[in-house]
């Protein structure tokens, strides 16, 4: 139940609501809790907009997919049911890509949070489409270490470009690419390196791979499984994949 205001108050929280402030920056600048500017605003309240997946290209939806499957995280909630996607960045060198994202969902009618967090850059999006989607082509899941495992669910019926889509965002998510445009995406996933390297090969694309063990003086003790794409490759393809950091020397 909603504590009992003034009609000043009351008045004061319709205003703004209506202004197209947010129910958060009402209750801090009012003092008021969130539950109570709801309770008064709702009718004034701008709806959450709706993903719509139909207004997005192969390759956007794609990118949307490969950058999840580097660094992407599903939030559903354990009480209460939610539906939210975080894609965490590099805050310094990765606002191309947040761009990026933000223009592909508006795109689609989806409005976005980014928003800095130390040195990661979040780019968060509050969507049950977007939810059902990654799931449909991403498998994700908690190991028993509550690691985040995830596995691309391959199709013989996606398109090329769906695939250069996906290949982008792994590079922006997962990639370094050097001005001579050589690519190296580096994972400690085993599925993810194996899934990568099954739409390579699908793609016509070469790459060279090993396996890099963890030393005392790295940060993750995992190995990591390297694909290094050389520049002839990355060339012949650089018009077809859609990655920011390629876009970076071109």
């Amino acid at each position: 139940m909603a504590r009992r205001l003034t009609q000043g108050q009351i008045d004061e929280i319709e205003r703004l609501a209506k202004a197209g402030r947010s129910i958060r920056d009402i209750s801090r600048s009012l003092h008021i809790s969130k539950t109570t500017v709801y309770y008064h605003a709702r009718k004034y309240c701008r709806k959450m907009t709706k993903l719509d997946l139909t207004l997005l290209s192969e390759l956007e939806k794609g990118y949307i997919a490969g950058v999840f499957l580097g660094d992407g995280d599903i939030n559903r909630g354990r009480k209460t049911q939610r539906y939210i996607v975080r894609f965490s960045l590099d805050r310094r060198r990765d606002q191309d890509i947040s761009a990026r994202l933000h223009e592909i969902f508006r795109k689609g009618g989806k409005k976005v949070s980014i928003f800095p967090r130390d040195a990661t850059l979040i780019v968060k999006v509050c969507s049950k489409e977007l939810v059902n989607y990654i799931q449909t082509h991403i498998e994700y899941r908690r190991n028993p270490d509550n690691q985040t495992e995830k596995t691309l669910l391959t199709s013989e019926d996606w398109s090329q470009r769906f695939q250069y889509g996906i290949l982008a965002g792994v590079i922006d998510s997962d990639g370094h690419v050097h001005k001579h445009l050589g690519t190296e995406v580096k994972t400690v996933s085993s599925t993810v390196f194996r899934d990568v390297l099954r739409i390579l090969t699908n793609l016509g694309i070469k790459a060279k791979t090993k396996i890099r063990q963890a030393t005392e003086e790295s940060y993750s003790k995992k190995q990591r499984y390297v694909m290094y794409i050389p520049s002839a490759q990355m060339k012949a393809n650089k018009r077809k994949i859609p990655s920011a950091k390629v876009a970076r020397f071109l």
